[in-house]
């Protein structure tokens, strides 16, 4: 006890001696740095009595005390930026509200919030939530939660993503749970939030298969992906093999009912190139091989996706081009079918925050699987305006050409943030 009396004594000391004088900036420091001093102490000879009172036997009663280690201070803004509501976890959300006029005849089907039959609408689309916890320094998990609007002004909630990741090293990363599939370029980079891309709306190719799309977008199952020994050329490899549920909405305004594939195992195989010499680039493919049965009808169909890319993007320029065929072999007929389809958008951001940015889309469906789809293509221009990190207005005006219906033109507005 006469180490607690000695420190109380010091404190009392300082304490005096600081108010009874004209203390000079550099006299303050020197109390300031005592007075830490003597904060130390008292934290040691707590922890030293603490250890005293516990019942010691063993090895452990001949073993030299050890001062324990003294943690970081954290402010509480600090801690709260770090860990969220709940320590570990972290929070991020994207959202937009949209408005949408067409010419359209008849209108197209509302996907993404918009209301049918109406040839302009607001909509806010899918509020999408990203969870992220690191439970050590190789094991996280990953989640996405959609909050997606219907064209009643409904909402429906769903699991996008859930994902418990482990990284053995750069060449073996493991993924299991529920993921987007490696199908396409789009689809890995491009999640829900609206705010992550340039343009108002995805390509149709590669719109999510909820909201239309075209091709198997998420599984629930196992994804291997990690790098190839390859010195400068940068390759990586992808590796997926789970259980596909695809449900299609049709588009072209007919009412026709919802498409479901019927989805068996689906496997991916996938190499892409980011060499070292050209920072920004990155080119590959995949190849997606499942077999489906729609609507649970008579046909049973093998279904392949041979895709491939050309990206060069950097802060200032985005380029991204991507092909696709789709085929669908029919078990009873022998007949093929295969659906050609592309993308390509470029961008280049001026000033600082205005980027400008044109897309032209390509779609030829052949398949029985996308009777609503046919042959469809067009061009798109754009412009987005960052107000800051968080927040980008865009306008964009679409035309589209169609085998069997007329042209049409949209006009598309966006406040797209994130939180």
């Amino acid at each position: 006890m006469w180490r607690i009396f000695a420190i109380g004594s010091l404190a009392a000391l300082l304490t005096g001696r600081a108010l009874a004088q004209n203390t000079q900036p550099s006299e303050l420091d020197t109390i300031k740095a005592l007075l830490q001093e003597v904060a130390d102490l008292k934290a040691r000879v707590a922890a030293l009595e603490a250890r005293h009172e516990q019942p010691v036997t063993g090895e452990a009663a001949n073993a030299p005390a050890v001062e324990p280690p003294k943690q970081p201070e954290v402010a509480p803004s600090e801690s709260n930026a770090e860990f969220g509501v709940f320590r570990g976890i972290k929070f991020a959300g994207f959202g937009a509200l949209s408005f949408k006029a067409s010419d359209a005849r008849p209108p197209e089907s509302a996907l993404l919030g918009f209301r049918d039959h109406s040839s302009s609408s607001f909509a806010v689309g899918d509020t999408s939530l990203f969870i992220t916890s690191h439970l050590n320094s190789k094991a996280s998990v990953l989640g996405e939660i959609t909050f997606s609007e219907t064209a009643e002004q409904g909402f429906e909630i769903d699991v996008e993503r859930l994902l418990l990741k482990y990284e053995l090293n750069d060449y073996l990363k493991l993924s299991f749970g529920r993921y987007h599939t490696a199908v396409s370029y789009y689809n890995q980079v491009f999640h829900h939030g609206q705010w992550l891309q340039t343009a108002v709306d995805r390509p149709l190719v590669v719109e999510f298969s909820d909201h239309g799309g075209l091709l198997p977008s998420q599984a629930v199952g196992v994804s291997v992906t990690g790098q190839v020994p390859s010195g400068h050329l940068g390759l990586n490899y992808i590796l997926e093999y789970g259980t596909s549920d695809t449900h299609r909405p049709t588009v072209d305004g007919s009412g026709s009912a919802e498409i479901e594939e019927d989805n068996g195992q689906s496997t991916i195989v996938g190499l892409f190139a980011r060499p070292d010499g050209l920072p920004g680039l990155e080119a590959g493919g995949s190849f997606y091989h499942d077999r489906i049965q729609p609507n649970g009808g008579p046909l049973h169909m093998g279904q392949s996706v041979v895709s491939a890319h050309v990206v060069y993007v950097t802060p200032r320029y985005e380029f991204i081009n991507e092909g696709f065929v789709v085929q669908h072999n029919v078990q009873e007929t022998g007949q093929t079918f295969n659906t050609p389809a592309f993308y390509s958008l470029i961008s280049a951001k001026l000033g600082g925050r205005w980027r400008p940015y044109f897309r032209y889309q390509y779609v030829n469906a052949n398949s029985p699987v996308f009777p609503d789809v046919k042959l469809r293509h067009g061009p798109s221009a754009g412009l987005r305006y960052e107000l800051n990190d968080y927040v980008a207005l865009k306008a964009q005006i679409d035309r589209t050409l169609r085998s069997s219906l007329a042209a049409f033109n949209a006009l598309n507005f966006q406040l797209a943030f994130r939180f």
